[in-house]
């Protein structure tokens, strides 16, 4: 955990220093009450999600999974139809 706490405030001078380098958050980062575990939402290119990725690894595992709006995927699916 402290080795979490020590990059986790090198990251915030980070995302200040390069603004665009990283994912935008939207949802700051939370974690599940005792857990190892929690979640951000965020607005990102592949290209800074693998930025955040790379900045992390080793110390944390990412998962992206895309959050869309559900009349746009039904609109998108109905047109591949």
């Amino acid at each position: 955990m402290d080795k979490v706490i020590k990059k986790f405030v090198e990251y915030q001078k980070e995302l200040e220093k390069n603004p665009g380098k990283y994912q935008k958050y939207i949802y700051p980062p939370h974690a599940f009450g005792g857990e190892t575990k929690g979640f951000s939402i965020v607005e990102a290119t592949p290209e800074q999600m693998a930025e955040n990725t790379f900045y992390w690894t080793p110390l944390l595992k990412m998962t992206y999974k895309p959050i869309m709006e559900s009349a746009k995927i039904v609109e998108q699916y109905l047109k591949s139809r």
